[in-house]
């Protein structure tokens, strides 16, 4: 009677650990079958509105503003994959989860800081974008923590209704979510050399040149603030800072 028991038990214990050995291998399935539809759905939204991106030298956002009126610029870097628009909601949450169309998606939009002037006139100017990969949102921010990568690619654009601006990369770095400097665009806007001192002493790298024109001009120069979550730790991002001045200035 014990050993049928015994073999009972050892058949149930079987069946358990089949049963666990195949949960296991259906949520994996699922869950590369939803990243993948994440990323997915992410690359066909960014090549639906690629067709919309302007295209001459003083670009209209009529188009754009038309599929949603939050639409307020352009940003395109050099060497990666980042081109797409950026909103402006009521709030730094509307975008986090919801496409550029308006509809929801884990993707969501790169995005202006509420802060921030959505015609980039302030000192720092902060945008947002998940940290995805497939090239997708700011996935390549990562590719700036490569010296190589960081050393030659080093030019972008921002597009803004009328204007075309050319940007260069100033620096990147990876900071806490909580850094004041980086996360709250006014301390930068009241004290632009202050600013200049942190990023010079804290970026894991920089180029030299760049700092040295801002700081000869300050008035003259802005800085495009591009965030993502950093694959270090949960609390940390990576944040690459490109200066542009607007057109009519001269470099």
């Amino acid at each position: 009677m014990a050993e049928k028991l015994l073999k009972w038990l050892n058949r149930c214990l079987n069946a358990a650990v089949i049963l666990a050995i195949l949960t296991a291998m259906v949520y994996s399935l699922y869950s590369i079958w939803d990243n993948n539809s994440i990323y997915g759905a992410a690359l066909d939204i960014s090549r639906r509105i690629l067709r919309e991106k302007p295209d001459d030298d003083t670009p209209s956002f009529d188009d754009l503003q038309k599929i949603n009126p939050d639409v307020c610029a352009w940003v395109t870097m050099d060497g990666t994959k980042i081109d797409g628009p950026i909103v402006q909601g009521e709030d730094n949450e509307e975008y986090l989860n919801k496409d550029v169309y308006g509809d929801f998606s884990l993707a969501g939009t790169l995005f202006l800081d509420t802060r921030c002037s959505r015609e980039f006139g302030d000192f720092s100017e902060l945008v947002y974008g998940h940290h995805m990969e497939q090239h997708a949102m700011f996935g390549d921010l990562d590719l700036y923590l490569k010296r190589k990568f960081f050393n030659q690619n080093t030019t972008g654009t921002l597009m803004i209704p009328g204007r075309n601006i050319p940007v260069h990369v100033l620096s990147v770095q990876v900071v806490s979510d909580r850094d004041t400097w980086i996360f709250d665009p006014v301390a930068a806007d009241t004290d632009p050399s202050g600013f200049l001192d942190y990023i010079e002493k804290n970026a894991k790298y920089i180029h030299s040149n760049v700092l040295k024109r801002v700081r000869a001009d300050l008035d003259q120069y802005h800085i495009l603030v591009l965030s993502t979550c950093s694959s270090a730790q949960e609390d940390d991002r990576t944040v690459v800072l490109a200066v542009y001045q607007m057109p009519g200035v001269k470099e």
